[in-house]
């Protein structure tokens, strides 16, 4: 790409707030620009203040817009479709890049002019059961001279027609520069005890209840067994039914955490673990970037089979991959891990480098070149 070039990157998710397509959007704005490519954000702030937002857009090296959010969720909406259509039609943008079904939706709203159309295809955003929002999500696929799906499966589950030479798989990365100084130490095992960890918003599609009823099995064989659950309390429904005396005494919920708690926990841990389910809505777990940090940190990963996390753990390798309905798979699985955890912690550390934003942000580059060939 050359010097005149310059990037707008839409997203319905950003940080400070929480979620992997805000994670997403962030460093791949940051290492565009750390590429040479100008690449601006139009984001929101949700689940953070305006003071939040702030200080963390201050200390980004690219722009930051954020839309605001007005009294009614009407005005809100045909606001950010306004300022949507305001900044791609402004003219000094080459590409468009969306991210997030309303992101996605917003796109059909607004002319193309010449302008390249990316979109980023995460999780349940490319499929959602609503017949209605299924078929506009297809439209602006289509209208997209580029689609990249963060994972082999989440390529899978789109539905628009005639898009296939259009698409190219580019896994998730990960970065962890903002969180300041990180000491890794050689992870080992203690005899009886497994520190168990999951990191993701509280809800039925991120499946912390698969990993709950098989606690008390897992318990006979690891008495010092912990279960530490981070991230946004939004359904609890599932979890509760599920918490007994004894799951008080095992699994800790710490809700949305700052980055030295979660640096802090995923160094005392042992194993990543995430057990998605795919929901009747649609929604899937499209990579899970949160396994890659794990894996940062030496935690060999277990995930759920039939879902982006395949991409996201090799199995046998940095981690396994199971049926998350499946107990004895689950407890299987651990035990694997547990007989060899110095070669699978090894493996994992050298899994997350490949996955770092450095390398992955090439094939984004050599994409958005050939779609300007």
């Amino acid at each position: 790409m050359t010097g005149s070039e310059k990037v707008l990157l839409i997203s319905n998710e950003f940080p400070p707030g929480p979620g992997g397509i805000g994670n997403h959007a962030f460093n791949l704005a940051k290492y565009l620009n750390l590429s040479g490519i100008n690449t601006d954000v139009l984001t929101v702030s949700d689940f953070v203040t305006k003071e939040e937002a702030l200080r963390f857009d201050e200390k980004c090296r690219f722009s930051v817009r954020r839309h605001k959010r007005s009294a009614g969720k009407l005005k809100t909406y045909t606001d950010r479709i306004s300022e949507i259509r305001s900044a791609v039609t402004s003219g000094c943008y080459s590409h468009v890049i969306f991210s997030g079904m309303s992101s996605l939706l917003a796109s059909l709203l607004v002319p193309k002019d010449g302008k390249k159309f990316i979109s980023i295809a995460h999780g349940g955003d490319v499929n959602p059961a609503n017949t209605l929002e299924r078929n506009l999500v297809n439209r602006a696929l289509q209208r997209s001279d580029l689609i990249i799906p963060v994972s082999n499966f989440s390529a899978s589950r789109i539905t628009a027609g005639n898009v296939g030479k259009k698409i190219k798989v580019i896994p998730n990365g990960f970065d962890l520069e903002n969180i300041g100084e990180i000491s890794v130490p050689e992870k080992s095992l203690k005899p009886g005890t497994l520190r168990l960890i999951s990191v993701g918003t509280v809800w039925p599609r991120k499946g912390h209840h698969n990993v709950l009823r098989v606690l008390p099995e897992l318990r006979k064989k690891f008495p010092g067994i912990r279960y530490d659950i981070i991230g946004r309390m939004a359904d609890m429904s599932r979890v509760n039914e599920l918490m007994t005396q004894e799951m008080k005494e095992i699994a800790v919920f710490h809700g949305q955490a700052d980055n030295q708690k979660l640096m802090s926990l995923l160094n005392e841990s042992d194993i990543f673990i995430l057990l998605s389910e795919t929901q009747k809505s649609g929604d899937f777990e499209g990579f899970g970037i949160a396994v890659i940090e794990g894996n940062f940190f030496g935690l060999p990963a277990i995930g759920s089979r039939n879902s982006g996390l395949e991409d996201a753990i090799s199995n046998n390798y940095s981690g396994m991959l199971v049926d998350p309905s499946n107990d004895k798979e689950i407890i299987d699985a651990v035990d694997k891990i547990v007989s060899d955890y110095g070669a699978f912690s090894r493996n994992a550390k050298e899994w997350a480098k490949k996955h770092h934003w450095s390398n992955i942000i090439r094939s984004y580059i050599s994409e958005l070149e050939r779609i300007n060939a």
